[in-house]
């Protein structure tokens, strides 16, 4: 008789003192991260992934998972649609412990709900390698692949004017000093070398390294009083961080006078400095993106904002939301990547849009994956298919629309068999002639009607198209060049039978 096993929550103790281990791992990772050069570079290369994280966590994340690159809760990803793969290994993070707590507002006199941090817990995230499932948007608000001359270049000026909110910053086109600019404290001045051998991108990173010193090392500021070596390594690293997470080539700074700079000082004052940079490059970044976002800078270069499937009806068709300068495109299929060289050739893959919310709302309404939330179940059938509804905003007249489906629901998403429409009632008689379509089917239709609502890899092909082209219904790239298999020309894989690239129900 085996015996019932049940779950031991762990203990306030014991959730102490795992918080107190990974404590002291952390301290004992900063000096080993800061204390060599080519260490710290790597890790600050690291870091520009998560800029908005905080130190300890990003320091955490580094050093379980050095590969890491997007990641999340279990519960974030299956608000995404996406699932954990069996036996992912989870990242151990720090998650704040909060409390709703009621407060009188000085001003009103009013109660008002309030939230206040009363201690932490580890909690575990996941890579996004460790999840599959409905597909993820593929890009930022900055393109990755803009030239960072074209970013410096839109990006500069009114990122400057911003700063100059500030404090004044002077473009000196007749710099005589050696240096690329300097920060003055007794005028709390940024200069930057603007002379006409300086091209803006060098511009750009000088303004960004002089702006940090003027916030650490002003006359009132926290560091104000150190030495040389910590004042420029808080700077560097500001510049470094925040030009990096936006694409910006910045290989030519030189951090050769780390190299014995952590030598003697105390690995919590060390943790304090790396806290700093980090709250200070992600307060940057908010206000780059806030110009870029005010200012509705464009970049003249293909991005792909979405992708997902086309519904089972359509065929499913991978499906990819494309954005070229303040066009948007909605490619229904495969296509080549010369295609994005110019704006003609985007056009050419699709409906085309002017306007971003019509684009995206008409990319919602031929998604073939939903995650399982934003759906509501209408019908009282039995078995696996049903009618779902989910509330659409339409762009022009922002009046909320239901739109209805035939779809299969899996942990965390809808598979859509049918495309989305306003007509209820023509979702419902859609669903019956499915239901009658599926009863009496042989074994060999129910495992191609299966496989052909699953996506296991989710590299945007259903598991029955990769079974009729033969690539690795597991694999999102079978051939491991680098090209998911959705949008490779020649994805195949080794003709040699593979046990694990067989499927059934």
């Amino acid at each position: 008789m085996n015996k019932k096993t049940s779950f031991k929550p762990k203990t306030y103790e014991q959730r102490q003192d795992e918080i107190k281990e990974n404590y002291e791992k952390l301290i004992k990772g900063v000096k080993e991260v800061v204390s060599n050069p080519d260490d710290y570079i790597k890790y600050l290369n690291f870091v520009s992934k998560f800029p908005k994280r905080s130190f300890r966590n990003q320091l955490l994340i580094y050093m379980q998972n050095p590969d890491a690159h997007l990641v999340a809760g279990m519960k974030t990803w299956n608000k995404f649609g996406r699932q954990l793969i069996k036996g992912s290994k989870g990242i151990k993070i720090f998650a704040p412990i909060k409390k709703k707590e009621i407060e009188v507002d000085e001003k009103t006199k009013k109660e008002i709900e309030t939230y206040v941090i009363k201690g932490y817990r580890m909690v575990n995230v996941y890579n996004v390698n460790d999840t599959h499932g409905v597909p993820l948007p593929t890009s930022t608000l900055v393109p990755k692949n803009v030239k960072e001359s074209e970013f410096a270049e839109k990006t500069f000026m009114p990122m400057v004017d911003a700063l100059r909110k500030e404090l004044p910053i002077e473009l000196d086109a007749n710099y005589t000093r050696s240096s690329n600019g300097h920060y003055s404290r007794l005028e709390h001045k940024i200069v930057v070398n603007a002379n006409s051998h300086r091209d803006i991108t060098n511009q750009y990173k000088t303004l960004i390294h002089e702006y940090a010193h003027s916030v650490f090392h002003n006359e009132t500021g926290k560091y104000k009083d150190y030495d040389r070596e910590s004042k420029e390594v808080q700077a560097e690293s500001v510049a470094y961080l925040t030009t990096k997470s936006f694409g910006m080539d910045t290989s030519d700074y030189s951090f050769a006078y780390i190299k014995g700079w952590a030598e003697g000082k105390d690995e919590k004052l060390l943790l304090t400095y790396q806290e700093d940079i980090q709250k200070e490059c992600a307060r940057l970044i908010k206000k780059i993106e806030d110009v870029i976002v005010e200012r509705n800078i464009s970049f003249n270069i293909p991005s792909v904002l979405d992708k997902n499937t086309t519904s089972v009806e359509e065929g499913e068709q991978p499906l990819s939301l494309i954005q070229f300068g303040d066009t948007f495109t909605i490619a229904k299929g495969l296509y080549n990547e010369s295609s994005l060289n110019s704006l003609e050739g985007v056009k050419q893959l699709g409906i085309s849009f002017d306007n971003k919310e019509a684009a995206e709302i008409t990319f919602e309404m031929m998604k073939g994956h939903l995650p399982l939330e934003k759906t509501k179940k209408i019908d009282n059938e039995k078995g696996k298919i049903h009618v779902y509804q989910r509330c659409l905003i339409d762009p022009i007249d922002k009046i909320v629309k239901n739109m209805y489906f035939v779809g299969v629901a899996s942990l965390t998403n809808i598979k859509a068999l049918s495309r989305q429409t306003p007509d209820k009632a023509l979702a419902m008689s859609t669903l019956e002639r499915m239901i009658s379509k599926t009863a009496g089917i042989g074994e060999n239709q129910k495992i191609e009607k299966d496989l052909s609502m699953r996506d296991r890899d989710g590299d945007g092909l259903t598991d029955l198209q990769e079974k009729r082209i033969g690539t690795n219904p597991l694999n999102p790239d079978t051939d491991g060049d680098g090209i998911p298999d959705n949008i490779d020309t020649s994805p195949h894989c080794s003709k040699s039978k593979q046990s694990e690239l067989e499927l059934s129900l």
